[in-house]
């Protein structure tokens, strides 16, 4: 894994090189918007989910949304990358068709249900 101090390349995730690199403007948020972001960033740093970078070569935002008992859930706004990477030439899977499939077992796991997906 590169040092803090190297830049990581975006190759891998093949995105059109004909679309111009993006790094949104920096966001401002609230006293008690910024702890909920440190906090859900030390988290993720802790894990191993995310890692530092110094020179990015697309910088998108985070978003933050409010939940039903007041506190935040943190997301990241892919817009701009998600134009530049190509699309899938095959659909997903049909819900009814997942469900379906599931009948007759005896333990069925929905990962990361609670928290989503990073």
């Amino acid at each position: 894994m590169p040092g803090v101090d190297q830049e990581v390349s975006v190759n891998w995730l093949y995105l059109d090189p004909h679309y111009k690199t993006i790094k949104q403007k920096k966001r401002t948020f609230s006293e008690e918007k910024g702890e909920t972001i440190r906090e859900e960033v030390d988290k993720l740093l802790g894990g191993g989910a995310i890692r530092d970078l110094l020179s990015p070569t697309w910088l998108e935002n985070v978003v933050l949304v409010p939940q039903p008992n007041g506190t935040w859930r943190m997301g990241t706004d892919f817009t701009n990358i998600n134009k530049a990477y190509p699309k899938d030439c095959f659909l997903l899977p049909n819900i009814d068709r997942l469900v379906d499939s599931s009948g007759g077992y005896k333990v069925v796991d929905f990962l990361d249900t609670f928290r989503g997906y990073y």
